[in-house]
């Protein structure tokens, strides 16, 4: 059991009491960097609850308690009554658990510390990553061919990224939110295949990103969390259940507490010079931010969402606001983006999809087998 100073595990026994009597919550496990042992002193702790509830999705709530910052992902419980959904494999496979009402959650993390680093479960988890790269890659075309060269870019990197999170989860490499690039740069290079993570720095543009351009970000990341908060304070209150996973996800990111640890995330990166990983994680949460605006709004007021042109639908809605749409695109370092650029993206990332789609099952033979 990872040891917590004593301050921290005090909130944590607190707060772990408090859920176990909720009727709905059948389990709690600590995952993350704390369960990992990687943790900084300034990280989050994230808390796996098995839920019984009748909703389809995992969504996520912030608490700040105690002087920490605490993700509550909540899990259906009904997904441990069948195939387990890929996306939650590196969660129970990490985890610590600190609650199980009927020994279902300790049951499926066995069966998972079993599974995990198998073959066939290797290829599950890599052939979602396929079909989410083909998803984004889908939409870059679309987008370009609706001459909005901005979504069509943005899509393209998006794509690129869940293929390259083939080879991190070929390499065993641990996702994490905040060290992606660390994580992509290992695994290729492990795989012996650093070629292809130089063209994502070079597609995506991240070695652009200095000292000062992420500083200008962080604070730019502010300004924009404040000016979409504020327009969307009363939207939330309007969405009906059939559109709750929009608000949990908006609940989510505009928590103050979300904003606190997201900057101090961001400073200790650059504190350690890690430049481009904190302006990839600063991208990562505004575009999951953003697209959920579009549909918030999409769905309480008149605008038609188009879901392959997301920066055009942001336009828009920003329409009677220009300058700060010029900010979003100043953030995602967009400004210059123009048909060519946007081209490029989609035709290399594609180039680079079809290699790994080809050679992926071969990989995962070749370095599983070996290891």
């Amino acid at each position: 059991m990872i040891r917590f100073p004593e301050k921290m595990r005090r909130t944590l026994e607190k707060l772990v009491n408090q859920l176990k009597c909720k009727a709905d919550v059948y389990g709690v496990g600590l995952c993350g960097s704390w369960s990992r042992g990687d943790a900084l002193t300034s990280s989050d702790v994230d808390l796996f609850i098995l839920n019984k509830s009748d909703l389809d999705y995992e969504y996520v709530e912030r608490l700040a308690t105690g002087g920490l910052l605490v993700d509550l992902n909540f899990v259906p419980r009904k997904w441990f009554h069948g195939p387990i959904p890929p996306e939650i494999d590196q969660k129970l496979y990490e985890m610590q658990i600190l609650y199980d009402r009927d020994w279902l959650l300790t049951n499926t993390k066995l069966t998972m510390a079993k599974s995990y680093s198998s073959p066939e479960r290797v290829e599950i988890r890599t052939e979602a990553l396929l079909l989410n790269s083909d998803i984004y890659l889908s939409r870059a075309t679309s987008a370009f061919s609706r001459e909005d060269y901005h979504s069509a870019y943005v899509f393209a990197v998006m794509a690129l990224e869940n293929t390259l999170g083939i080879l991190a989860e070929i390499a065993m490499e641990p996702f994490s939110n905040s060290h992606f690039i660390e994580r992509n740069e290992r695994a290729t290079t492990r795989l012996q295949m650093p070629f292809l993570f130089n063209k994502y720095l070079e597609i995506s543009k991240s070695n652009e990103i200095d000292d000062s351009r992420i500083r200008d970000k962080l604070t730019l990341f502010k300004t924009l969390w404040e000016e979409i908060g504020d327009k969307t304070k009363d939207s939330l209150q309007k969405l009906t259940s059939p559109h709750l996973k929009v608000k949990a996800k908006l609940d989510y990111y505009l928590n103050p507490a979300f904003l606190q640890g997201a900057l101090m995330r961001t400073s200790s990166l650059i504190d350690s010079k890690m430049t481009i990983e904190a302006s990839h994680y600063l991208n990562n949460i505004f575009l999951d931010m953003a697209e959920n605006y579009v549909w918030l709004k999409s769905l309480v007021g008149s605008f038609k969402l188009d879901y392959t042109t997301l920066m055009r639908s942001l336009k828009i809605l920003e329409e009677k606001n220009p300058r700060n749409y010029g900010r979003m695109l100043c953030f995602l370092n967009l400004d210059n983006v123009e048909r060519t650029e946007a081209d490029d993206a989609i035709n290399k990332t594609r180039e680079i999809a079809l290699k790994i789609r080809k050679d992926r099952k071969v990989l995962i033979k070749n370095h599983l087998t070996k290891s």
